[in-house]
């Protein structure tokens, strides 16, 4: 049995204990190489390539983030790859393997989840306990600041997919560091800046709607942080539209910029550097 991971999407909130627990399981876990480029933005095009790279080693199933926690979008209709992962890439990519789709968060609430999985893959309920025994303990909530260096700091607010270290990310930073400035990522749990968004009372509903406003209200407030920069894609990962109605009617009171997802950073960078907004 072989079970295929993407790194991207969130990767770094939820894999360690899928990991540890699939090979407590016996079941080999299968990382992505580096797969097909397609036309798409570099963010998606990294986790697109992923799962074609696994599509081909090949796997029994992929397992997919739902990032969303499980939360359904009671108003509007977001876009497929903010809501739904899995059905994102079925639609891009025929002949898929079967997807598992497990939170991209970790909580002893996830034992149960873990539990039906594990069995299904298996068919040995003794196997099961005996793995869950050994690696519920990473399941434990848990949080490590990214450690951040630099001055002139400009924070970032965006779909949280967007804020996991790679390629995408890496290009905005040094395209900021060629202005003399350097990139600032929340640093503060999930969770806690979901609160941070709820407090807003924007109305919003997604997790990750709620996480990027939550983003807006920490930078926004936050001394050391000199300008914004949010970025947004209504294709793929937008942000909330009662945040953006809410930066028209207040602007920040710091220099800000929204862009989309293949904006050219330095001349961003550039921009926020002599202050300009909008």
């Amino acid at each position: 049995m072989r079970v295929g991971v993407v790194q991207s999407w969130l990767g770094s909130r939820y894999l360690s204990f899928w990991k540890a627990y699939l090979q407590a399981l016996g079941v080999e876990v299968v990382y992505p190489k580096t797969g097909p480029k397609l036309p798409l933005p570099p963010p998606i095009q990294q986790v697109v390539s992923e799962v074609l790279s696994l599509k081909n080693e090949p796997v029994d199933y992929l397992l997919l983030p739902d990032v969303q926690l499980g939360v359904e979008a009671q108003r509007g209709t977001p876009p497929l790859w903010l809501v739904d992962l899995a059905a994102s890439l079925d639609q891009l990519i025929s002949g898929l393997p079967p997807a598992l789709v497990v939170p991209a968060e970790l909580s002893p609430e996830v034992v149960g989840l873990a539990a039906q999985i594990g069995q299904s893959l298996v068919k040995n309920p003794m196997l099961v306990r005996r793995a869950l025994e050994r690696t519920k303990g990473y399941l434990a909530p848990s949080y490590k600041a990214p450690l951040q260096a630099g001055t002139h700091l400009v924070g970032l607010i965006a779909q949280p997919m967007l804020t996991q270290e790679g390629e995408w990310l890496q290009t905005l930073r040094t395209g900021l560091e060629a202005q003399g400035l350097s990139l600032f990522l929340a640093d503060r749990p999930p969770a806690e800046l979901r609160q941070e968004g709820a407090h807003l009372g924007l109305g919003l509903e997604l997790p990750t709607d709620l996480e990027a406003a939550g983003m807006h209200r920490y930078l926004l407030r936050l001394g050391k942080v000199q300008a914004l920069l949010y970025v947004h894609d209504p294709e793929y990962l937008p942000l909330p539209a009662p945040l953006r109605r809410a930066l028209r009617k207040t602007p920040p009171s710091k220099p800000w910029r929204m862009v989309g997802l293949e904006a050219d950073w330095s001349r961003v960078g550039l921009e926020l550097s002599r202050g300009r907004a909008g």
